[in-house]
């Protein structure tokens, strides 16, 4: 099922045609570049390594955009298991 969401309107399509919007996108490759993880858990939630690196800004757009950061980190999960 595609991510998408009201946050920008851009959209990023991405290989095999897994669409999300491009602000959820950017966020979690902005937090990747400060040295977060993400960890994918149980029951629709995944976590943020450290939680140090994530400003109270971070915090609020992830729990708002929970759903579709997933569904990017799933993506992003399965493609890496993935031969090229």
């Amino acid at each position: 099922m595609p991510a998408c969401s009201d946050t920008s309107g851009l959209l990023v399509t991405f290989r095999g045609g897994f669409v999300a919007d491009w602000a959820i996108v950017h966020r979690l490759l902005e937090l990747e570049g400060r040295g977060c993880a993400f960890r994918l858990e149980h029951g629709g939630r995944f976590r943020v390594t450290p939680p140090d690196r994530l400003t109270a800004d971070d915090t609020a757009f992830l729990r708002e955009h929970r759903d579709e950061a997933r569904q990017v980190i799933e993506f992003v999960e399965h493609m890496t298991e993935q031969p090229i």
